[in-house]
């Protein structure tokens, strides 16, 4: 990927919690040459002490917190210095107050967010805190929503609508349900 994107592009990686910390140190040891922007999710989510070995063991950026959910567990992982980027999905942290307050730490803690999933929502969190760096952005949902998230020049656009950003189209939505799972509950 280096090779053939040059290096002008930023190359992130995600284990989905693959690895075990041997394998881990090893692997980011041989990514050190490619200038990765981050390895993401590289351990168990539970393992800070192993996150935090990992992160004193490599150059390359270590990002957690797509399966974290609790504002304590961010704060532990970032006092520990077991992160250099945070991950807060403002849905599984409890909503927009807790992800702000994750935000805020990480801010304290000079740690830049790149919130996990609900583009159309985190581009607009991610403007409203100065360490907002990077968006996630999911081709494939924007088959099921009806404004698109706006990328200019690979930068994504905040919404000018009120509301949270997100309009889904819900008639896509049902078209794609699987009958068996999709029952009205009055």
């Amino acid at each position: 990927m280096r090779a053939a994107l040059g290096d002008g592009y930023e190359i992130m990686t995600d284990a989905n919690q693959g690895f075990g910390l041997d394998e881990a140190i090893r692997r980011s040891g041989r990514f050190a040459d490619l200038d990765l922007a981050w390895i993401e999710e590289p351990l168990a989510a539970d393992d800070i002490d192993g996150h935090v070995r990992l992160s004193a063991s490599t150059s390359t950026p270590i990002a957690i917190g797509e399966s974290l959910y609790s504002i304590r567990h961010f704060r532990e992982y970032m006092q520990r210095g077991a992160c250099s980027i945070v991950q807060v999905d403002v849905g599984r942290i409890g909503g927009i107050t807790p992800w702000l307050k994750v935000a805020h730490a990480a801010e304290a803690y000079n740690i830049p967010i790149c919130p996990h999933f609900l583009m159309e929502l985190h581009v607009s969190l991610a403007c409203a805190v100065p360490n907002g760096k990077y968006v996630e952005y999911i081709p494939q949902l924007d088959e099921i929503t009806g404004e698109k998230m706006k990328i200019e020049s690979g930068m994504a656009i905040a919404p000018s609508a009120p509301g949270l950003g997100i309009d889904w189209d819900w008639q896509e939505i049902r078209r794609r349900a699987i009958p068996d799972f999709n029952r009205v509950i009055a």
